[in-house]
């Protein structure tokens, strides 16, 4: 009984001292449920691909994860894959009374092949295959009876009562047969290994084989510890933490890289030794898996753990530099605040403040002990500062100073926040503290702090920013408060005024950065500018983030800037001589603090901390920065789909035997599509496990432009027109890092409608069509033309004696017209020869008058016996011939008679031309009467010279060319009502 007490005890303690191997850095751990592989519970074995491709040994066969999707594909005979291995591009598996391989046919698809066939006669009495190891060249399966090598394509069976295990590392490939205990595989056979340890019956079960680099062989047993094999010589690995591991049931072992080895476990998770024995870390169900059975343990090429359980699938991001801190795992809380002090680091959190040994060198990772709980600091930690070399605790109850591990009370009045220096001076005499209630002044004698009773009483001054003599304050709701002290020393608050609207309801904070008070609102990013007095717009930091919304800013030692933007943290990187650089960290979005409880404390570039919702995460950031340069990553292509009314693959996402990490994958549909199958699905992944990875694509044919990054692992074109296409995708991850591009060609052939054999038929019947409507036409066209003939003939008899008849009238009607001609000709002549006699007839009457005036006159003169009245006489008959010469009335007489003889001839030409004068009317009737210029010269009184300048003016006003005379173009005039009407038009 003793003894079985000393036993559990002592299981005790080294359970106890294991855990504290941990450290306080846990990694991040995804769970995979059934519910989101959608497969069987239990997953028994893991592999790797050399691509990246991730396979479990599942309840319902072969299960593929890619680091998107999820597949599973079932053995011929439905059984349970109970173990498998990957080599040369074939995914050898075994399973009930089955062995074969997973390859990959041209489509890409990946298909199964059974072995089994192969199998020699009478060798074939075997049931589940357990394990499966690659050796050389061959691959060899184990099973309780037999152990079958597949060697040069054909399968070599070695038979036993009992094999209970084979494995491999790197030196010897090692079973363990019932009668026989360890053998080794030489020279094409098993043989012996000999041991100071008793392997036969069922002393021993044997589980895992291993690498210890210079150290050997590593081999763990079930239940009876761990051993190594050197130069032949087999040592018990013999240690407190291993031996208290031997009792949780190991059941797998990998080597992580050459240093470490991870060990599941059936009862307690898992755990990562050293070459030395030395158990550097072990994580359970308490920090996270889904269960402590662990069937199977692997990690992939980003040195991942990833474990196969009875009920899922978990992954271990143990290569992270991104860990998690919980100070206590009984009681997780959120943390507030942390500070690196002395010698140790404390974090404050919901249920109090934590503290731990820290290396001198900062390195979290060699951290070996636990985090303890400071001395009467229960209750919730909100803000840690150091003062005058001393460490201040901010609390819902008070304000405390931490001393030694523990805590004292300084103010228990009000809930603090946090303490500030109000001078450089060092050790300030006066200091600040943020509280509930407004802000108080604490003065520092001897070593003390002492609480004057000095405050200044408003809202919660939760963010205290002080820069020389500026001090603000501000609250998330109520707005900013200016500091100010009066002439006893009592601090005063103004409220701020907000003229220029800067401030908004909530999210108003307040950061010192780079020397700077920075104001940080809903409406953007301010600075304070000493020389107004007041804030503005900061272009510096607008510029960085443009119209986000911050929380939370920080400065590290490096002058990088670190921020929180809607619970999602990054750092704006100065380190480079280019322009900053923003780095997130999308693995923790949305599982940072956020509502006005933000917090980032970086200590150097290896170490920062950010508040979560459980503890802290740490993160090393110089090793994060480094991470994206580390692993190769790609991206692939995982499927492409063709569908009409069902699917049709085209692609299965695999290609043999190939690693495409520097290329990417490249893949040329080797048949053509048909266009009603002209709707294409693609799916891609990046097997990349430790970070967000985003993707960017195209269709080259269909698009131009790369579709935005996102996280979408698949894209859809429906209804593409006949063509040749190229499916180009990229993947970046969340350090930056561009992978190379994967790409898809296929061509969609043209509907059938549009193809070249279409093209001919219908050329074909198109010259058949038109040599049917051509030899129609033909014989159309000589019916059509005979009758054409006829018609012709007819017509032309027909125009023949139209043409006659219309003759003949043409010939009467010529006839009559000339005769109308002749007797208008006559009729003008007797008008005009009417119109002469009543002119000369006139101008005798006028003569006649003037002669028998004058005769009269001249009988009176003759009678007149006195001179002087002789003379007079005479005068006045020369007068009466110069008043007849003179005479309007005889000029009016004339144009009268004249237009009656000649058609309206003055009347029709002053209306053409109005601008002509009486005398110019007079000279165109003596014109159109075709008398001589010398009978004119006479009629008008002038000289012939003169009649000759009026005649060359009166052209002038006709605007008669110089070729057309006048005595023509007058006697058109009046000709005839015809000439009367062209004339017109053409003046006008």
């Amino acid at each position: 009984m003793k003894k079985r007490l000393s036993t559990i005890l002592f299981t005790l303690f080294s359970t106890v001292h294991v855990l504290a191997q941990n450290g306080i850095l846990i990694p991040d751990i995804i769970n995979f449920s059934k519910k989101i592989y959608e497969s069987g519970n239990q997953n028994r074995a893991i592999d790797q691909d050399q691509r990246g491709l991730l396979y479990f040994a599942n309840d319902d066969g072969l299960l593929v994860f890619d680091g998107t999707y999820w597949k599973t594909y079932p053995l011929p005979n439905g059984c349970i894959v109970r173990s498998l291995a990957v080599k040369d591009g074939r995914i050898y598996v075994g399973g009930q009374q089955e062995i074969g391989y997973f390859f990959f046919d041209e489509k890409g698809v990946l298909t199964y092949r059974s072995l089994k066939p192969l199998i020699p006669p009478g060798e074939t009495e075997f049931t589940d295959v357990w394990r499966i190891v690659r050796w050389g060249n061959d691959v060899f399966f184990q099973s309780n009876k037999r152990i079958f090598r597949w060697h040069e394509g054909k399968i070599i069976a070695y038979k036993s009562i009992n094999w209970a295990f084979i494995g491999a590392s790197k030196q010897m490939l090692i079973a363990q047969e019932y009668d026989k205990g360890l053998m080794v595989f030489k020279n094409d056979q098993w043989m012996p290994l000999a041991s100071p340890y008793d392997f036969t019956k069922d002393k021993v079960a044997m589980r895992a084989v291993g690498d210890l680099g210079e150290q050997g062989t590593f081999m763990a047993t079930l239940k009876s510890g761990c051993y190594t094999i050197r130069d032949g010589n087999i040592r018990r690995l013999e240690t407190p933490s291993l031996t208290a591991m031997g009792q949780q049931l190991i059941q797998s072992v990998y080597n992580i890289d050459t240093a470490r080895i991870v060990i599941a476990t059936r009862l307690g998770g898992y755990y990562i030794i050293n070459t030395r024995g030395e158990i550097v870390q072990h994580m359970t169900k308490e920090e996270g898996l889904q269960s402590n059975a662990v069937n199977a343990v692997f990690s992939d090429k980003e040195k991942n753990i990833w474990l196969g359980l009875n009920n899922g699938i978990d992954m271990v991001v143990y290569n992270s530099p991104i860990n998690h801190i919980i100070p206590s795992h009984d009681n997780k809380g959120p943390g507030y605040s942390a500070s690196l002090y002395g010698d140790r680091l404390y974090v404050g959190t919901a249920l109090g403040l934590y503290s731990v040994p820290i290396p001198s060198d900062n390195n979290f990772h060699g951290i070996k002990e636990d985090f303890s709980p400071v001395r009467s600091s229960n209750g919730l930690v909100w803000g840690l500062s150091i003062v005058n070399d001393q460490l201040l605790m901010g609390k819902n109850d008070g304000a405390f100073l931490i001393r030694d591990n523990t805590s004292a009370p300084i103010d228990s009045s009000t809930g603090f926040w946090s303490f500030q220096s109000l001078t450089a001076q060092q050790p300030s005499p006066r200091v600040i503290a943020g509280a509930y209630n407004g802000v108080h002044i604490y003065y520092y004698q001897g070593g003390k702090f002492i609480n004057p009773k000095s405050h200044a009483f408003f809202e919660s001054a939760r963010n205290i920013v002080v820069m020389g003599d500026d001090i603000w304050v501000a609250h998330p709701y109520q707005g900013l408060y200016k500091i100010d002290f009066n002439d006893s020393g009592r601090p005063l608050s103004r409220p701020y005024a907000d003229k220029r609207n800067f401030l908004s309801a909530g999210h108003n904070h307040l950061f010192r950065i780079h020397d700077k008070i920075v104001l940080v609102t809903r409406k953007g990013i301010y600075e304070y500018d000493r020389s107004i007095r007041d804030f503005s717009p900061s272009t510096f930091f607008n510029k960085i983030f443009g119209p986000a919304t911050i929380s939370y800013l920080r400065e590290d030692n490096q002058g990088n800037i670190w921020f929180i933007e809607d619970k999602k943290p990054g750092v704006v990187d100065f380190s480079s001589s280019k322009n900053p650089v923003i780095i997130r960290f999308p693995e923790i979005n949305n599982r940072v603090l956020g509502n006005d409880e933000e917090f980032i404390y970086p200590i150097d570039k290896n170490n920062v901390l950010i508040a979560s919702e459980t503890g802290f995460y740490h993160i090393d950031y110089e090793r994060y920065r480094q991470s994206g340069r580390d692993h190769s990553l790609r991206v692939l292509l995982r499927s492409v789909t063709a569908y009409h009314k069902r699917d049709s693959t085209l692609f299965g996402g695999y290609f043999y035997g190939k690693d495409t990490a520097a290329a990417g994958d490249v893949y040329d549909l080797k048949r053509n599509i048909i266009h009603k199958w002209n709707s294409i699905h693609v799916e891609f992944s990046s097997p990349y496990f430790g970070g967000v990875v985003e993707y960017s694509c195209r269709l080259k044919g269909y698009e131009r432009e790369w579709s935005q990054w996102s996280k979408k692992t698949e894209r859809t074109y429906t209804n593409l027109p006949a063509g040749n296409y190229e499916f180009e995708v990229m993947a970046r991850n969340n350090t930056g890092r561009q992978s190379s591009m994967s790409r898809v060609t296929f061509t969609i052939l043209p509907p059938w409608y549009e193809t070249l054999f279409a093209y001919l038929v219908y050329a074909a019947l198109i010259i058949a069509i038109i040599y049917f409507f051509y030899k129609r036409q033909q014989k159309k066209y000589l019916v059509q033309h005979v009758g054409r003939l006829k018609k012709q003939r007819e017509r032309f008899e027909e125009e023949q004696r139209r043409q006659q008849y219309q003759h003949q009238l043409e010939i009467e009607k010529n006839e009559k017209e000339i005769i109308r001609l002749k007797n208008i000709k006559l009729e003008a002549e007797v008008e005009h020869n009417n119109a002469q006699l009543a002119s000369n007839t006139m101008n005798l009457l006028q003569k006649r008058e003037l002669l028998n005036k004058i005769k009269d006159e001249i009988l009176i003169i003759q009678e007149e016996q006195e001179p002087d009245k002789r003379t007079k006489n005479v005068r006045r008959i020369i007068k009466i011939i110069n008043e007849q010469l003179e005479s309007i009335d005889d000029w009016e007489r004339f144009s009268q008679y004249f237009d009656k003889s000649n058609n309206d001839f003055l009347k029709i030409l002053k209306e053409l031309y109005p601008q002509l004068t009486a005398a110019d009317l007079k000279l165109c009737a003596y014109l159109r009467l075709n008398l001589s210029t010398k009978a004119i010269a006479d009629l008008l009184n002038l000289s012939i010279r003169g009649v000759e300048s009026s005649r060359y003016r009166l052209r002038k006003k006709l605007s008669l060319e110089g070729d057309l005379s006048l005595f023509d173009f007058l006697a058109t005039i009046g000709s005839s009502e015809q000439s009367r009407s062209g004339n017109g038009q053409l003046q006008h």
